[in-house]
């Protein structure tokens, strides 16, 4: 069933449907780690409920694109944006196809919190892992046309994954330039990364422990 939940620091909030998929704390650690300006023209790739765009919005400033092939999600992000007086520009299409229809060295920043498998869906990983990996040198592809020279890509992917991802990163010329691992436990759940377009070899490698219960800072809910 439908809802609205208050997001208190930014005074903003988002409609959600569990039905349709809610935001974690993963979207959350993203846009805390990102590096946004004021003067930033960002595109979240995949955006589903809007949540990357609204949140990284209030707290940076900057101006938001979101792009989805679900038009649900995307009808409850629009009716978020509206709520809070946000003007962000949500679309229906694929990633694959954001580069030609919204030009090519258009965007100064790309967020990507791309489809993947968690550790709940081993019974599909198997078949449909190839096709995950495919889609996400897809995306890191239209990422690379979409940014202008020199601009980023941040992203989240699980950190058992990070191989497949800096594979697909390098083969579309986008140079990690600072990583940040988020545990659970003894082992890292979560790789946050930062990508620059044409950069040249350097990262910065940090850690953050997320415990079973350890809380992220912001946003809360009521």
């Amino acid at each position: 069933m439908e809802r609205w939940e208050w997001l208190i620091e930014q005074k903003i909030g988002i409609f959600q449907d569990p039905a349709l998929g809610c935001f974690t704390e993963d979207s959350i650690a993203l846009v805390h780690f990102a590096r946004i300006g004021e003067k930033d023209a960002v595109l979240d790739l995949g955006t589903g409920n809007g949540i990357l765009c609204l949140y990284a919005a209030a707290r940076y400033g900057g101006t938001y694109t979101g792009v989805d092939v679900d038009g649900a999600q995307l009808a409850l992000a629009k009716r978020s944006a509206e709520q809070n007086g946000q003007k962000i520009r949500f679309l229906k299409m694929r990633a694959e196809d954001a580069p030609d229809a919204l030009g090519h060295g258009a965007f100064t920043r790309v967020l990507m919190n791309p489809p993947y498998f968690t550790s709940g869906d081993e019974g599909r990983r198997g078949t449909a892992r190839h096709a995950e990996k495919e889609q996400l040198c897809d995306w890191c592809r239209a990422a690379f046309l979409l940014l202008k020279n020199g601009g980023t890509l941040t992203l989240c992917y699980p950190a058992e994954q990070l191989v497949p991802l800096i594979r697909a990163l390098d083969q579309n010329r986008l140079a990690p330039k600072r990583m940040q691992f988020l545990f659970s436990g003894s082992h890292a759940r979560l790789v946050l990364v930062e990508a620059k377009k044409l950069g040249a070899d350097g990262v910065r490698i940090s850690a953050l422990g997320l415990g079973r219960d350890a809380k992220m800072p912001e946003p809360r809910l009521l």
